[in-house]
């Protein structure tokens, strides 16, 4: 009999992934649900990576290997293995970091969860974040999130995650606008049909503005029990200066007179329009980005330096 068609293909963009990649990819192979198929897109990295994903492939076929001939940024290495993933005809897509670990149950659980609701874009399982070595990090309800270290939380509640499978296209909208929650919900599973009308990664807002225009096409469901390990080390981009972080995303040195702030909030409005919506639910989401947009949080972001600042203002070196 023919192998069966995969139900979901993983997009797996790496660049010098040596030292979790192996692991990453074992975390895949051990999925109860066995119907996928993995591109992984090296760019150009100068490490082992090349090995490590050729030794894998060659006791699984469903592990394809693409190099690429160039170093296309984070941006755009994500945007390739995507793009490989969709051309697959695999109805669910789902970018897999080469150093995050879903739990064997995971791909079930969400696929069953997807199944049971036409109406949703995605669907990601409660989380652990874990360190370097796969400790896990302490959760503190009371801060609302994981301590990553004395002065850093990163932010994850469930009760926020499940704004996200709100009925309403404006409501969605404007709790991952509060809530920030493009860091989780970038890894989720994805309809692969959704993700093929949605644009692609760019910058400054990276994830936000994909993830904000699936959110206003349907709901992100939420699966409770924990089933993904999410990995935050010393080499993640959330520990970046901002110029090495930009320079990681476009592969090159990137100097750009869009703000952070102004860059998103133009990536905000380009996603509302690319998605039909009707009237009265445009109107909402417009009238969400604009509460948004002039509200106190804005305002301080004019005032107060750091790296959100509209006007560029930041007290510390990068």
């Amino acid at each position: 009999m023919p192998p069966e068609s995969p139900r979901v293909a993983f997009a797996v963009p790496v660049y010098n992934g040596e030292a979790y990649l192996a692991e990453a990819l074992r975390a895949l192979q051990a999925q109860t649900e066995t119907r996928w198929v993995a591109f992984v897109t090296d760019n150009a990295s100068t490490d082992s990576t090349p090995e490590i994903v050729q030794a894998a492939a060659s006791g699984d076929p469903r592990i394809r290997y693409v190099r690429n001939a160039a170093n296309l940024g984070a941006n755009g290495n994500f945007n390739r293995s995507a793009e490989l993933a969709v051309a697959s005809g695999a109805p669910f897509v789902k970018w897999a970091a080469h150093d995050d670990r879903p739990h064997p149950g995971y791909l079930a659980a969400c696929l069953a969860a997807l199944d049971a609701a036409p109406e949703a874009v995605g669907a990601h399982s409660a989380i652990r974040l874990i360190d370097g070595d796969g400790d896990v990090y302490p959760y503190r309800e009371d801060a609302g999130g994981f301590i990553a270290s004395p002065t850093d939380v990163w932010k994850w509640t469930p009760e926020t995650m499940r704004l996200l499978s709100a009925p309403e296209p404006a409501e969605r909208f404007g709790s991952f606008l509060r809530v920030k929650a493009g860091e989780w919900m970038i890894y989720g599973l994805l309809r692969a049909d959704a993700l093929a009308k949605t644009k692609p990664f760019d910058l400054p807002g990276v994830e936000d503005a994909l993830c904000a225009e699936l959110l206003l096409r349907g709901p992100m469901l939420y699966v409770d029990p924990v089933l993904f390990d999410h990995r935050l080390h010393g080499g993640s981009a959330r520990h970046m200066s901002r110029a090495d972080y930009l320079e990681y995303e476009s592969g090159s040195e990137h100097s750009s007179p869009v703000l952070p702030s102004i860059g998103r909030a133009a990536d905000f409005v380009t996603a509302i329009r690319r998605v039909p919506l009707a009237p009265r639910q445009r109107l909402r989401a417009w009238a969400t980005l604009a509460h948004f947009a002039l509200g106190l949080r804005r305002f301080r972001n004019l005032v107060v330096p750091g790296p959100d600042n509209y006007l560029g203002l930041n007290f510390q070196r990068s």
